[in-house]
């Protein structure tokens, strides 16, 4: 390593910590250092499906993502390089039991600034012939909705910060966050000690390794979720927008050549505990059968397909499944980022100027960060949903 010392370290290479490494340098920090034990994108970021999208249940993150979104729709001037966003549009379908919350999200996303509206059900099946609408009440479309490539948007955000003077560091664990009096004095890697008053952790569910030694343990659990890869046939090949269905729990998301990630958000579907340093990579044979079952009830030429196989990726799930954003309420200096819970890569655009601004001026100014602090789930203040969905965990 030919860094010893640093302004702020940023432990995480994923694309929050490259996010927010890029906007530490851009706003002046001084020497930004990411420390990634892996390479760029190695760990939940680089498995993630990507996708882009408005509608939330709650305004703070609605506002948040509207912001992302236009920073993904026009990621050339806002950050420079090419996360390759494709813009599919997102169809979400909903059973009666949750129509009147549909209704009342919907509402106030448009409140919020996000181009979602209520469609018909005749309208939804001109978006997306091919789906059976069975059992739909409500459905809802955000046209701007779509999704990128986590890899490619990384290393975008990776390369601004170099541009702006950030130093990359891979292959180098972090170890231990070193203190003093209180307070962070560096990092010590297998490379020796890298000194610092300011260290960012964006190690999603690693995150307690670093926090437990120093008596904080943060409510995040590392969840093991599965993604199938199902072949579309000719009938689908212009199958195109993103489509979650709140009724199956499951979402259908376009991929490379002429294939679909399938992917569920049932509280059954988030409940695999594991260490995240040895759970299974691929999809179980199980889930690959369920996943193609689900999605060819809502697609019928689904049954008609070949599924290829699947691949499994880590949450790092809270209780309230949104984010904590916060300073370490016992060591001074030292800030998470950790928790997303499978909604890190759509906001890290805004997720890497929030903290660094929290880093910098010990708050953030364009979004509250209040609302993400860690001790919310102590106060039994979560960051909750005044209308949830009856089924989904992952809202």
């Amino acid at each position: 390593m030919t860094t010893r010392s640093a302004d702020v370290v940023v432990v995480g290479g994923g694309v929050n910590g490259a996010s927010i490494a890029m906007h530490l340098a851009r706003m002046g920090a001084g020497r930004v250092l990411i420390l990634e034990k892996g390479h760029l994108a190695s760990g939940a970021s680089g498995r993630s499906v990507a996708m882009v999208r408005q509608h939330y249940l709650h305004p703070v993150l609605v506002r948040m993502a509207v912001e992302a979104g236009a920073v993904f729709r026009n990621f050339a001037d806002a950050v420079g390089g090419d996360p390759r966003f494709q813009q599919t549009g997102r169809l979400l379908l909903f059973a009666e039991h949750d129509a009147d919350a549909a209704r009342a999200n919907v509402a106030m996303n448009r409140d919020e600034g996000a181009n979602i509206r209520l469609v018909s059900l005749a309208e939804a099946a001109e978006i997306a012939p091919a789906l059976d609408l069975d059992g739909v009440a409500v459905a809802a479309y955000e046209p701007d909705a779509g999704h990128a490539d986590p890899l490619a948007a990384t290393y975008a955000f990776a390369d601004r910060a170099r541009d702006y003077g950030a130093e990359i560091v891979t292959g180098c664990p972090v170890r231990a966050i070193a203190t003093s009096g209180g307070r962070v004095i560096g990092v010590e890697t297998d490379a020796g000690l890298v000194e610092t008053d300011a260290v960012v952790a964006v190690t999603g569910p690693w995150v307690n390794q670093l926090a437990a030694p120093l008596g904080e343990t943060l409510p995040v659990s590392p969840i093991r979720v599965q993604m199938v890869v199902l072949r579309r046939p000719p009938s689908l090949e212009s199958f195109s927008p993103i489509v979650m269905d709140h009724i199956s729990g499951t979402y259908l998301r376009v991929n490379a050549g002429s294939t679909t990630l399938a992917g569920a958000m049932f509280e059954q579907d988030l409940s695999e505990v594991v260490d995240p340093d040895d759970y299974g990579l691929n999809a179980d044979h199980d889930t690959i059968v369920s996943f193609w079952d689900r999605a060819s009830r809502r697609v019928p030429g689904f049954a008609s397909t070949t599924p290829l196989g699947g691949y499994g990726s880590l949450y790092d799930l809270t209780p309230d499944g949104n984010p904590i954003l916060d300073a370490s309420a016992s060591v001074k200096g030292l800030y998470y980022a950790t928790g997303f819970s499978g909604h890190g890569f759509k906001l890290s655009p805004v997720v890497g100027r929030m903290m660094a601004e929290l880093v910098l001026t010990g708050d953030s100014a364009g979004h509250p960060i209040h609302p993400f602090r860690a001790s919310r789930f102590a106060e039994d203040d979560p960051l909750g949903a005044e209308h949830p969905y009856k089924g989904p965990l992952h809202q």
